[in-house]
């Protein structure tokens, strides 16, 4: 089970640090993607574009490094689970926009299929977070 686990936190860190790379590389594209969701108010838009890939990146590096791993994994959960809800918000009310969630490109657009990679991912980071507080248990 610690190779189980072990490769679930680094794959789950690599996902969380590759989607980071484009919103980091285009800070405006990916402002232009939450403004499009019409949940953050626009005094906000410019700051969580700017902060949350690095916010991405950090969890990442904690998954891959195990350390802080319960913190990482919690975050890494949490921040699935709003990115799903933000999702399920803009299909709900007719918004066709880019998900945002790997790209700023057009090609990324809200889907089935976004939703289920987002849920897998989503139980990827459940999974992992379960792990580090039982393997914390443990010790």
């Amino acid at each position: 089970m610690k190779v189980v686990y072990f490769l679930l936190r680094f794959a789950l860190g690599c996902v969380f640090v590759a989607a980071a790379w484009d919103k980091i590389v285009d800070p405006l594209a990916f402002a232009k993607i939450i403004r499009n969701y019409q949940i953050l108010p626009e005094v906000l838009v410019g700051g969580v574009a700017q902060v949350l890939p690095w916010i991405e990146v950090v969890v990442g590096m904690c998954l891959i490094t195990g350390l802080f791993s319960r913190g990482a994994g919690f975050s890494a959960t949490l921040m699935m689970a709003v990115f799903l809800a933000a999702m399920a918000w803009a299909t709900h009310k007719g918004i066709s926009t880019q998900c945002g969630c790997f790209t700023t490109k057009a090609d990324d657009a809200i889907s089935a299929r976004t939703f289920i990679r987002d849920g897998s991912i989503l139980a990827m980071a459940l999974l992992v977070t379960v792990g580090s507080f039982l393997r914390a248990r443990q010790a």
